[in-house]
């Protein structure tokens, strides 16, 4: 069994800060659930790459844009999968840590935010900043004519770099749902919308119009007449337009 230490080159305990939890070494421990889940370091690998002044870390420390899927896999061994890239779309490699493994001090978890320093590995000397993702359920319609609207749903991405796009030949919109911080001041959730494929949205890619709302908000939407979308937190009840159109079918 490959240890999460051996392959990233880092020690995987877990520890919290006063300011969030009031649980020691142990107490985290025996409960391991806390972090399951699925996290993404898209708004630390923005604000060091943007060219935008106002909103970038001037860094020579780069870090690459990872996201991890962690549960439980037996007792006492969790099951980590690594990719890279937006949407996850490049796998790295599933790799295994046990309790053991949480023994040092390399990894912080405050709130929904998991730091883990890798020198060996990441070759970073400052610490990965993983954000555990919210899920949105959504959809994305394009008015072909008057009477006539596609309409793409049954979508889902998440708020850390997630994206979308319209499946019509010749047409190229792409939808992104972010977490970022405006001026490295203002926590803020944005929808941005691109005239252009999934595949060719970058980091400094310039969108044809966007909105914001408070990080922590449950819906989101834009309507440009010519593209239109619509997101809701995935949460026990929700409903939103993917929902009513199951109803009616």
């Amino acid at each position: 069994m490959k240890s999460i230490f051996k392959f990233l080159g880092i020690n995987f305990p877990v520890f919290f800060s006063a300011e969030s939890f009031s649980k020691n070494n142990e107490e985290i421990s025996s409960d391991l659930s806390l972090i399951e889940g699925e996290w993404d370091n898209f708004q630390q690998y923005w604000q060091e790459n943007t060219e935008e002044e106002i909103h970038g870390i001037k860094t020579d420390d780069l870090h690459r844009h990872l996201s991890l899927k962690i549960k439980k896999e037996k007792k006492g061994t969790f099951l980590i999968e690594v990719r890279e890239g937006r949407n996850g779309e490049n796998f790295i490699e599933n790799l295994h840590f046990s309790i053991e493994d949480l023994k040092n001090n390399n990894v912080k978890l405050r709130g929904d935010t998991l730091f883990i320093k890798g020198e060996n590995h990441f070759k970073n000397k400052d610490a990965y900043k993983f954000i555990r993702v919210r899920k949105f359920s959504g959809w994305i319609e394009y008015p072909i004519t008057e009477d006539n609207v596609h309409h793409q749903g049954n979508l889902e991405i998440h708020d850390q770099g997630g994206m979308a796009e319209l499946a019509i030949d010749g047409v190229d919109y792409t939808v992104e749902l972010t977490q970022l911080i405006y001026g490295k001041k203002l926590e803020i959730m944005k929808l941005a919308v691109y005239d252009m494929p999934l595949n060719k949205v970058g980091i400094n890619s310039t969108s044809i119009s966007y909105t914001w709302v408070n990080p922590d908000a449950k819906r989101i939407g834009i309507n440009l007449r010519k593209v239109i979308s619509g997101w809701t937190f995935i949460e026990p009840g929700l409903v939103n337009q993917n929902t009513w159109r199951k109803k009616e079918e």
